[in-house]
């Protein structure tokens, strides 16, 4: 159980996590690679189409009639050599920004520093 830690930002900002826990509370903690892998899982057998690939830009909706418009790098089609994917596009209802600290999803919607 971890109940001290530093965390480090992406721009080196670091935080001291820990100090107020009381005896028998700690720290939670997951390891990325496992909890995306469920994710991931859990999203396809709800009926999700998984796709690989890179997200790139955005077009936000103009009207609530209308949809986000994502631009990405498909890599299902690539192979191992090259993997640049191909430019598709893809309309939505939701975009939900769980890409990490250094977002492209933030970024393209001038989230801020965070």
């Amino acid at each position: 159980k971890v109940r001290k830690m530093t965390m480090i930002s992406p721009t080196n900002k670091e935080v001291q996590i820990g100090q107020t826990l009381k005896d028998d509370e700690f720290i939670g903690m997951v390891r990325r690679e496992v909890m995306d892998d469920f994710l991931r899982k859990r999203a396809n057998d709800s009926g999700c189409t998984l796709i690989n690939g890179l997200f790139m830009s955005m077009t936000l909706p103009k009207s609530k009639d209308e949809s986000y418009v994502l631009t990405y790098n498909d890599f299902a089609e690539s192979d191992g050599t090259s993997r640049q994917g191909v430019k598709k596009t893809l309309e939505v209802d939701v975009v939900i920004g769980a890409d990490g600290a250094n977002s492209r999803v933030a970024k393209e919607i001038d989230a801020g520093d965070y």
